[in-house]
């Protein structure tokens, strides 16, 4: 399941279910993003953000470990 088809609003974090690929991209390059006033809510969901190395395209992807490695 990727969010790339769907008709997803500008306003709502682009999530990276499966594929850690970048959907504009396809990249598999990322790094950890600068951090947003929402991401700590949302790393209670275990959502981390992250940023593709080429496009700088900013996403989220779930960490299913603590250090999740970018």
């Amino acid at each position: 399941m990727d969010t790339a088809h769907w008709n997803w609003p500008a306003w709502l974090p682009h999530l990276l279910w499966l594929r850690r690929e970048c959907p504009r991209c396809n990249s598999v390059k990322f790094k950890p993003a600068e951090l947003r006033p929402f991401d700590s809510l949302l790393s209670m969901f275990a959502l981390r953000p992250i940023r593709c190395m080429f496009c700088w395209r900013r996403y989220y992807w779930f960490a299913f470990r603590a250090t999740d490695p970018a």
